[in-house]
């Protein structure tokens, strides 16, 4: 059976979504280490230029932005891996459809937080077009598929 162009796109970005969530979940791991080195480095010795509390609360939003980029990795890595098994059998589109929706929007939020925070900017706005362009590829096998 021959692919249709939105099946070989599905499987391109699947493809994409496996590594970047396999990476979301590695860094995430490290800022949830480094949340807890910062925490070990509170109780040691305050910064001169930041108090006990001010380091403690970094420490406790490190931690908070590791797990929640660990469960955005999970939610990537699966959404890729049931897009490869979509691209070839478009009657299972519907949980990367889904998937990928989750995605749209916690990858805006990740926007959203990382312009507030002056963080890289590159990265989100990088992530929120892979899920958006799955959403979308992945919305028209479901059209095609008649779901």
């Amino acid at each position: 059976m021959d692919m249709s162009g939105s099946q070989k796109a599905l499987k391109v970005i699947s493809i994409i979504d496996i590594v970047f969530g396999v990476i979301a979940i590695i860094v995430s791991f490290i800022a949830i280490f480094m949340g807890g080195a910062i925490g070990i480095a509170t109780s040691e010795v305050a910064s001169a230029e930041l108090s006990a509390e001010e380091m403690a609360l970094a420490s406790g939003a490190m931690s908070i932005i590791g797990v929640l980029g660990i469960i955005m990795g999970i939610v990537t890595l699966v959404e890729g891996i049931l897009g490869l098994r979509a691209s070839n059998d478009p009657s299972k589109i519907m949980p990367v459809w889904i998937l990928a929706l989750i995605g749209v929007a916690g990858n805006a939020v990740s926007l959203i937080m990382t312009l507030v925070q002056g963080g890289n900017i590159f990265s989100a706005i990088l992530s929120l077009v892979v899920s958006g362009l799955m959403f979308w590829v992945a919305n028209n096998i479901k059209v095609q598929a008649g779901k």
